[in-house]
């Protein structure tokens, strides 16, 4: 199988650059600071084998994978956005339009260069995570299903960034618009359901048939919103398989709801289907047979 020289060339760059090698040892070691302190708080206590203290390696493992994703929600959209962008800054996109590459080959080796950070970081993060393993309560397929997880996020956060790089001709505007998205993505998404939420609430007050907050389709916004995805797929592995549905539950009555319950399945579709559809908009938007 041919690798693509898009891929190939950034794995070059990224190889000679300390940078990234400085930013999985930091990765590395804020999650095996976490891992020392469950150690140690476990160690420390005589009653470490009781039920309670188990908990704490579990949240432990909660921490680390949500700080996994903060690492994807910085590092990627600066990645991705300035990856077409920085092409045409430095005036080198229309030598590499006229080589044998195609648009999508292009878009896809930036994609997979975006990519490669995050399968260096999340592997060599595996065995720091995975001392959880020795407390139980968390089986190297969840490990492995939270690495998934974690690729696509990023992913649907490169394609974002990838996406703008390719409409924009500045970097920096390119990787704004990214990390702006990203934001309203994660927090917009849930800011809006609880704001209308809180104005059905108010109008409610005034009104004798008022029976609960509805916000109806309105929650499947967060098939858009990592965050949740994260969420409901952390709950399945640990004690809070309901999560999704509680949460949801703030708006409405969702107990017996498809969507709701299978909204981690769906929403990793959802973020992927939208992923392909913003790299062929960036394929098509620097194709220079374009009208």
């Amino acid at each position: 199988m041919r690798k693509n020289p898009v891929l190939e060339n950034e794995m070059k760059r990224y190889t000679r650059n300390m940078k990234c090698a400085w930013i999985i040892l930091g990765v590395n070691l804020v999650l095996a600071l976490f891992a020392l302190i469950a150690q140690m708080g476990l160690s420390g206590r005589e009653n470490y084998m009781t039920i309670l203290q188990y908990r704490f390696p579990i949240q432990c493992y909660v921490l680390m994978g949500y700080g996994l994703f903060l690492a994807i929600c910085i590092l990627i959209p600066g990645l991705a956005g300035g990856s077409i962008a920085g092409e045409r800054e430095r005036k080198t996109l229309d030598l590499l339009l006229t080589t044998h590459l195609s648009p999508w080959k292009i878009i896809l080796g930036k994609l997979e260069s975006s990519l490669c950070l995050i399968f260096l970081i999340s592997f060599s993060t595996l065995p720091v995570i995975g001392l959880v393993l020795i407390y139980g309560g968390i089986t190297l397929v969840n490990l492995f299903q939270l690495i998934l997880s974690l690729v696509i996020t990023g992913i649907f956060i490169g394609s974002i960034g990838i996406f703008y790089s390719a409409i924009m001709r500045k970097t920096t505007v390119a990787v704004i618009l990214s990390y702006v998205t990203v934001v309203l993505l994660v927090l917009g998404t849930v800011g809006i359901l609880f704001g209308i939420g809180y104005i059905q609430q108010i109008r409610g007050m005034y009104r004798e048939d008022f029976t609960g907050i509805r916000l109806g389709g309105l929650v499947y916004l967060l098939y858009f919103n990592p965050a949740v995805t994260l969420y409901g797929l952390i709950g399945q592995q640990t004690t809070n398989a309901y999560g999704l549905v509680r949460l949801c539950g703030h708006f409405g009555d969702y107990s017996h709801s498809f969507g709701v319950e299978h909204m981690v399945e769906l929403s990793i579709l959802v973020q992927l289907g939208c992923s392909a559809l913003l790299l062929i908009a960036a394929g098509r938007h620097i194709h220079p047979m374009r009208k």
